[in-house]
């Protein structure tokens, strides 16, 4: 089931902090892709959006650990891996896959 979670494109390299459900994530754009994961850093549960898109890599502000938007895989092989979920988009309106 896809759940509205926007109904505006956030800005070309940005991340925009959303809650769904009860569960903190984010929705970033990178060069005209959607990309919607966790928005808590597996390693130490601070927000990810505090840190900044490098690419299609989200790095936390904490410890610097980046993460990749399209699969979720951790740039450090001792630390967790992100969750991440489906995104799409219907003309202006940013649509997720449920999590539950």
């Amino acid at each position: 089931m896809w759940v509205k979670v926007l109904d505006q494109v956030p800005k070309e390299g940005t991340m925009v902090e959303i809650v769904v459900k009860g569960r903190d994530s984010l929705i970033a754009l990178y060069q005209a892709k959607l990309y919607c994961a966790d928005n808590r850093c597996p390693h130490e549960n601070i927000k990810l959006t505090l840190g900044c898109l490098k690419g299609h890599r989200v790095k936390c502000s904490l410890h610097g650990f980046s993460f990749d938007l399209i699969t979720g895989d951790s740039a450090c092989t001792d630390v967790d891996n992100l969750r991440t979920y489906p995104v799409k988009q219907e003309n202006n309106n940013i649509y997720i896959e449920t999590f539950i």
